[in-house]
């Protein structure tokens, strides 16, 4: 179970943003690490870190086998408003809202950002 006073949180290795800071700046963050794209969700799945918050482009192909992954071991992941992920928006080119990948479920914010 993540600590919420001590989280781990996964950050893209090449799109780390101001929008990602400020959503990180809710939580209580002790350690960081960047990492390429589905290694985020292999990560949580296994227990070694607790939030993936992904604000940037994704493609729905970039995502659904670690999401798939992670679910399957207790984890979850929605958009940033807490709505559940969903796939197959060709209206959208397949691209993902902002999404966040969670240990077990979504957390409530600890501090203001």
């Amino acid at each position: 179970m993540p600590d919420p006073h001590a989280l781990v949180a996964l950050t893209s290795q090449s799109h780390l943003n101001r929008a990602t800071e400020s959503f990180l700046a809710g939580y209580n963050v002790i350690e960081r690490r960047a990492l390429a794209s589905s290694l985020k969700f292999g990560l949580i799945a296994k227990g070694e870190a607790d939030v993936y918050p992904r604000v940037g482009p994704t493609c729905e192909w970039d995502t659904a086998a670690g999401h798939a992954v992670l679910v399957a071991a207790g984890g979850a992941v929605t958009a940033t408003d807490g709505a559940p992920l969903l796939y197959g928006n060709a209206a959208r080119g397949f691209e993902n809202p902002d999404f966040v990948a969670w240990g077990r479920g979504p957390l409530a914010r600890a501090r203001e950002a």
